[in-house]
């Protein structure tokens, strides 16, 4: 599963540090405390959408991987579904 290894590249790991500095800069607590709001409401939401995609995956790719050992047609399998 090679493709679940998160690289950034220089770029955004600059840009990254950049907006982290930002808000560690920031003089304005209730601001501060906004946007952490915010962003526990947006992981939270992407951790469950991320979650549901990786499951998503893994049944598709064990739906794949049984039709491609299955031995019957694949025309069998989809009307006969004995």
């Amino acid at each position: 599963m090679e493709w679940m290894v998160v690289e950034l590249s220089l770029e955004e790991q600059l840009a990254v540090e950049t907006q982290a500095r930002l808000v560690l800069n920031c003089p304005d607590s209730k601001e501060v405390a906004r946007l952490c709001s915010t962003l526990i409401k947006q992981n939270a939401h992407q951790s469950k959408l991320l979650s549901q995609a990786v499951n998503h995956i893994a049944i598709l790719e064990c739906s794949t991987k049984f039709l491609i050992h299955s031995t019957r047609p694949w025309w069998k399998r989809i009307f006969l579904h004995h």
